[in-house]
């Protein structure tokens, strides 16, 4: 992500909360001048409330229960920011976002649909909008929404649909009817992605993507996974994206991004990091059980379910 952004000349700082151990020291040790990091036992020192959660949860519903704490605690220790981005970690930007906060104008919060297609629009189970762009302005109204999306999340956050809720996500249905000045972003070129693919009319001109003749700003490389160390999941078949458009997607997309994860994962290899690309701590076994094709895996590579990596 951070690549991609200076990619595309844009200035920015990314204030990234780490997970695990691991991940604070690698980025250390990379010393990018625009990233900030923070150990996740930082936040957990100062927020007492996640030590009680984080018992009665798995490691993913923890993961998701931090989503709004994360951006609430940078606003509140860092008072020179007039607003900021939660942005999921999984997205590479092929554009300047700039756009996309001239679009907001003097919102107070900016979400983002996930766009779903109607033949497969399952928003009633994981949401109208999608965590993956969460923009926050330094105001009333953004607290009030910034609160009572953390006590939504620390009373329940599971990760499968349940009594109209869904982990961090599902919750923010209700935020342009609960909360004053919220924006619902428009452009159909940010945070395309999986589920919206057959959406909109891809292209790729002259080597741009672009979606509804709409250059892409940023694509969410949702759910890839590893099958092997030979072979990655592009999970485009669960979203039912036709073969002919997954196909041409790996090579507009998918074999660029995974290219350079590689580089990347290579390069930390001779800094002395085992650092794994597609490493998950969220287990998609029930997923890949229920949508398995049950092809042979030469027939998942032609309709490109698969992509061979080595």
């Amino acid at each position: 992500m951070a690549d991609s952004l200076k990619t595309q000349g844009v200035e920015f700082r990314l204030w990234v909360l780490c997970l695990t151990d691991e991940c604070k020291v690698i980025l250390d040790a990379l010393n990018y001048p625009e990233i900030k990091s923070y150990s996740l036992h930082e936040i957990e020192k100062d927020l007492p409330e996640l030590q009680n959660a984080k018992k009665n949860r798995s490691i993913p519903e923890y993961y998701f229960t931090l989503s709004p704490f994360w951006p609430d605690w940078i606003l509140k220790n860092h008072s020179e920011l007039p607003s900021i981005t939660y942005l999921d970690a999984d997205l590479e930007f092929f554009a300047s976002p700039g756009c996309l906060f001239d679009e907001s104008g003097n919102s107070s919060i900016g979400i983002i649909e996930h766009r779903f297609h109607h033949t497969f629009n399952i928003s009633k189970r994981y949401g109208r909008f999608n965590v993956g762009w969460v923009y926050f302005r330094r105001d009333r109204n953004a607290s009030l929404c910034l609160a009572k999306w953390k006590a939504q999340c620390l009373e329940w956050c599971k990760d499968y649909p349940e009594d109209g809720k869904f982990a961090d996500q599902k919750y923010l249905d209700s935020w342009p009817e609960d909360f004053q000045n919220v924006y619902v972003y428009s452009n159909p070129g940010a945070n395309l992605g999986p589920w919206n693919l057959n959406t909109h009319e891809i292209k790729y001109p002259r080597e741009v993507l672009l979606s509804d003749n709409r250059r892409v700003i940023f694509y969410h490389f949702h759910m890839i996974k590893a099958l092997d160390e030979k072979h990655v999941s592009t999970s485009l078949e669960i979203y039912r994206v036709p073969v002919e458009l997954r196909r041409k997607l790996i090579d507009w997309l998918y074999l660029p991004h995974i290219s350079r994860l590689l580089e990347k994962e290579a390069f930390l290899a001779g800094k002395g990091f085992e650092a794994k690309v597609f490493r998950a701590s969220r287990d998609y076994s029930k997923i890949d059980q229920k949508y398995s094709s049950g092809k042979p895996l030469d027939q998942r590579l032609e309709d490109g379910e698969v992509i061979r990596i080595r």
